[in-house]
């Protein structure tokens, strides 16, 4: 490599063969940092949006595909416009696209919101992708357009590319917070029209047609966002009515007390509504996105003598059943993870708990609770034995050195997803193998743990994963089974499924004693286990069996399987505790072979394209056939990297947002510092020489690939031993981890964009570009089907093998040996 001066002034040279004046590249670099702001920004608001309108692993398939039109924007530009516009002409096309973009984001919006009212077009996967695809399509033609222009800064271009990215991932959580999903979709319709009226500032006196398409756009996306504020013509989402699906749309419609939404909160964690019955009032209801239930129950504010539909929930809801047999020195203390509108919290209090520990990780519900505390009898305002926290359970609970006599979780599953590629649930770390260790550890000698499930399925991976837990601690299934009981299992929509697990096991007249009163209170003996209980008709046969030795719980799992249900052991590496069905989820499998065909078809096509248009062409000249051998190693570079990068991002979120809680502002703030540092790479990677670009591109790659696998060793006992710092001290560390390799990460693309201007190959920018926006949606879906299948770890290690193979690909040609045949 040239030392530090003659690299400043190769850069500065790069600068100056674009023919742009210092304030035409202000110019771009802000325009382009300004729509990738709204475009992170905007998918992560559609996330949020589908979220309400359909179940949310559809919202996984609905934006990846979407997303393919990124890539395919450079496709079109490969095929369609092949010619690279002229100096004079070079922010026209900018303009109009940025133009085009910022009326797509909030059209986009408003269709998807109207429509989302008719049945037919209800949970339509490909109606939705078509709807979405094209703001993303005219931002992949925008910046295949800007890198194919100036491929001479590409490195600048890129930066500020992903410091836009990085600073939308960052602000969309203020501004989903203050103006909420819809106006937040307009607000970036504003920012992108800005962009264009840049663009547009360049070449008024040339082209007014063109200077007034921003104009307009930035005076229709103003007129919206104002409207709306004002007068609210957008106020309303269909999860009103029209997804039968929802939990919501059941309170609203299907039962025999009207009901009506009296509450509406606005977040970057979601929509949370509060639901009145009008008839019943003894009872509202909290729902997150539509769906995930949370009862706010009428309360005196008296737990010795308490409401009646309050007092009713000692034998109507199974959650309460374990505080019968409760003695003194067995509730001193409870933690409750998940506790919602209230309700575990109204049990423990009943039951007579001393102290309890609340830990809520969405902070509307939380706020709506204390809001309404007229209502509710104060329950997390005025019972000093009483606190509330907001926080993400499994991490909070990692973070304490106190001993709990209770933990619940009771339904705790919200149904909805906080992660970026929108499949993993907010809840996926409260049940693995690892958790219930913790859960474990954090009990008194004389402690419980108290889960109530949704269904039957997930009671039995719940006894699968304390079954696995317990034989890590050397404890086989006969003695685990000792520990545990519970009952409720298959007892239809009516009663929840109650599992117990206590840290030491139960005696033989405890186990009968709670059998009794389970049979007093009306449950079914044959849907439930309790310990020394051999007795037929007593207890469930196959949990007996099971107990016995008789029966293995491999031998369950997989008749399990037989049945299409997955009953495979869950860990903190796999987390996906609510993955019910066998094999891959269908959005998955989706997206995954969609994704991997378009990749063969972007590989394949454009070749065959120009093949077929230039039939006199067909017969290679050296140089022509000197070319396309030339191509191979850029295919692989922008391919490799697009899937490359996606693994190592989506792993690393989820690895890290174990440790750091806080699931909206902790991936916001990872997503920032990957991308900031990735645009500080991009930047720096400005500064190599030409002949040092390969260099440069083998030495990334090797690095990138020895610092992920690295990280999947490291991540662990890092954060085993920081996890007691504050959440600011937290990601401090983690910020300090995670820009040092997207400073590297950014390197790659940028070098590959040059590496083409300098093999005089600069047309094919466009394709390389589809190459890697499609690489970039298929790498998303692998990184779920390696996790479903393998685990992060694994995906994590993928992704590093990606860039070990540009490497190998690299290292063995070298710049020597491109740059000899040009």
């Amino acid at each position: 490599m040239k030392r530090r001066s003659s690299t400043a002034s190769t850069t500065n040279t790069n600068a100056a063969d674009t023919g742009l004046t210092r304030g035409a590249l202000w110019i771009l670099l802000i325009g382009v940092f300004l729509i990738s702001f709204s475009m992170l920004a905007f998918e992560i608001t559609l996330s949020r949006l589908l979220s309400i309108l359909i179940l949310y692993h559809y919202v996984f398939a609905i934006v990846s595909l979407a997303l393919l039109g990124l890539g395919l924007g450079g496709i079109f530009v490969y095929l369609f416009r092949s010619q690279t516009p002229v100096s004079s002409n070079r922010f026209g096309p900018l303009a109009v696209l940025a133009s085009f973009i910022s009326l797509a984001m909030p059209i986009s919006a408003i269709l998807m919101i109207q429509i989302g009212y008719l049945d037919s077009a209800l949970n339509s996967i490909l109606f939705y992708c078509f709807l979405l695809f094209f703001p993303f399509f005219f931002t992949g033609i925008f910046l295949a357009e800007v890198f194919r222009t100036f491929p001479e800064i590409s490195a600048r271009i890129y930066g500020a590319d992903l410091a836009g990215a990085a600073l939308g991932s960052l602000g969309i959580i203020f501004f989903l917070d203050a103006l909420g999903a819809i106006n937040t979709s307009f607000f970036l319709g504003i920012t992108a029209a800005i962009a264009a009226l840049l663009f547009a500032s360049r070449i008024f006196k040339r082209s007014t047609w063109r200077a007034a398409l921003p104009i307009a756009s930035f005076i229709i996306a103003v007129i919206l966002l104002a409207t709306n504020s004002s007068v609210a013509y957008l106020s309303d989402i269909p999860i009103i009515g029209k997804n039968p699906n929802k939990d919501i749309h059941r309170a609203l419609y299907e039962r025999s007390s009207p009901a009506r939404i009296i509450d509406t909160r606005w977040s970057a964690f979601g929509r949370t509504d509060l639901v009145e019955y009008t008839e019943y009032p003894a009872q509202m209801e909290i729902y997150l996105d539509g769906t995930a239930s949370a009862p706010m129950y009428q309360f005196n504010g008296n737990p010795e003598s308490p409401n009646a539909s309050v007092q009713d929930l000692k034998t109507t809801f199974s959650g309460y059943f374990p505080f019968y047999f409760l003695t003194g020195d067995e509730k001193d203390s409870a933690l409750i993870i998940g506790p919602g509108g209230g309700r575990d919290v109204l049990l423990t209090l009943m039951g007579g708990v001393n102290r309890v520990t609340a830990v809520e990780v969405n902070p509307d519900v939380v706020d709506m609770v204390r809001e309404y505390r007229q209502y509710n009898g104060g329950i997390y305002n005025d019972f000093p034995n009483v606190q509330v926290v907001v926080d993400e359970g499994r991490n909070f609970l990692k973070r304490q050195t106190e001993k709990y006599d209770i933990i619940m979780l009771n339904l705790p599953i919200t149904q909805t997803s906080r992660s970026l590629e929108g499949y993993s649930l907010t809840e996926n770390f409260l049940f693995t193998t690892e958790s219930i260790n913790d859960y474990l550890d954090h009990l008194t000698d004389e402690g419980r743990l108290m889960v109530v499930t949704h269904d039957d399925f997930t009671a039995w991976r719940l006894l699968a994963i304390s079954l696995a837990s317990l034989d890590q601690k050397g404890i086989q299934n006969a003695e685990a089974l000792k520990q545990i009981y519970m009952f409720g299992l298959s007892s239809g929509e009516s009663v929840y499924p109650c599992f117990v697990l206590k840290k030491t096991p139960f005696t033989p007249e405890e186990a009968l004693v709670r059998h009794e009163k389970m049979v007093e209170l009306g449950y079914e003996p044959l849907l439930s286990y309790f310990p020394h209980l051999e007795d037929e008709e007593m207890v469930n046969p196959t949990l007996q069996s099971l107990a016995s030795g008789e029966l293995s719980f491999r031998q369950i799992a997989d008749v399990a399987t037989e049945m299409g249900m997955d009953l495979s052991t869950v860990t903190d590496n796999r987390p996906f505790f609510y993955k019910i069905d066998a094999g891959l989820p269908q959005p998955v499998s989706l997206v995954f072979w969609f994704s991997f065909a378009l990749m063969l078809l972007v590989l394949a096509g454009p070749p065959a394209y120009w093949y077929l248009r230039s039939p006199g062409r067909r017969g290679q000249t050296r140089r022509r056939q000197r070319t396309k051998n030339g191509l191979i190693r850029p295919v692989f570079l922008f391919a490799l990297i697009g899937i490359g990068f996606m693994l190592i991002e989506i792993s690393l979120i989820q690895r890290f947002i174990l440790y750091l809680g806080q699931p909206v502002l902790s991936m916001a703030v990872l997503l920032f510092s990957l991308l900031l540092g990735a645009g500080l790479g991009s930047l720096y990677s400005g500064r190599l020489t030409r002949e040092v670009i390969f260099k440069g591109i083998t030495t990334a790659a090797i690095f990138i690939a020895v610092l992920a696998i690295a990280y999947i060793f490291l991540i662990p006992l890092i954060f085993h031993q920081l996890l007691g710092l504050d959440l600011a001290l937290r990601l401090l560390v983690m910020v300090v981890m995670l820009v040092p390799l997207g400073f590297i990460m950014g390197f790659p693309f940028p070098l590959g964009i040059r590496a083409l201007k300098a093999m005089e190959m600069d047309g094919y920018i466009p394709w390389m570009w589809g190459l890697n926006g499609v690489g970039s949606v298929l790498g998303s879906a692998l990184t779920i089907v390696i996790a479903i299948s393998f685990g992060f770890a694994q995906a994590l290690l993928l992704g590093a093998i990606c860039y070990l193979l540009v490497f190998l690909v690299f290292i063995k040609y070298g710049m020597v040996n491109i740059v000899s045949r040009q």
